[in-house]
């Protein structure tokens, strides 16, 4: 009788910790998730781009329907809002500056990659793999701008190594660091899986 109790004990014990260990699978599945954008400050820099056409368009007509606009004299007295708003429009088209959703789970890496200023609806860049083709990552600085550089070397299922290069705009150091440690937690995986094969 007592051993038909400790086996039903220890059945019932074994099912608790199967259970325990399935719920902690289960919420560090939940917790491994990655999602990160610029959508705020690419909103700001479009409105703001916005903005600067309307204004001077809208400063020009004025001056225009005026019974003494003259093109010369128009250009001398906004001279320098003229000139201020060109170098910024001139910039934002230059930079490159771009608006970015990444998702990263336990399964897949999804980036996507617009221009803020002339391609909000269509991607320029778009990337969904599997996580175990990543092989190594890597984060540059770009001279002159506020993109930082993302570059992933895929592996294609042909065993061939892909290099994939993103320009993310205005990525703060707390969203770079939490992009670095799920890239690295990926890498190391991939790198222990391959080293049992």
């Amino acid at each position: 009788m007592n051993k038909v109790k400790r086996r039903i004990l220890k059945k019932i014990t074994a099912e608790k910790q199967g259970f325990i260990i399935q719920d902690l699978e289960e919420n560090t599945i939940l917790k491994n998730k990655l999602e990160l954008t610029n959508r705020k400050i690419s909103i700001i820099i479009f409105s703001f781009i916005i903005f600067l056409i309307i204004f001077n368009v809208e400063g020009f007509i004025a001056e225009y329907n005026s019974p003494n606009f003259h093109y010369r004299k128009y250009f001398f007295n906004h001279i320098y809002f003229v000139l201020i708003s060109l170098f910024f429009l001139i910039y934002f088209l230059i930079a490159r500056l771009n608006y970015y959703t990444i998702k990263i789970d336990n399964h897949l890496i999804n980036i996507k990659i617009y221009r803020t200023v002339i391609g909000l609806f269509k991607p320029k860049s778009l990337v969904n793999v599997s996580n175990e083709m990543l092989t190594h990552y890597f984060f540059y600085n770009r001279s002159f701008s506020f993109n930082k550089s993302l570059m992933l070397k895929i592996k294609t299922n042909d065993e061939e190594i892909v290099k994939l290069n993103f320009n993310l705009s205005f990525l703060s150091k707390k969203d770079e660091q939490r992009l670095k440690r799920f890239l690295e937690k990926i890498t190391k995986q991939n790198k222990l899986k391959e080293d049992l094969k």
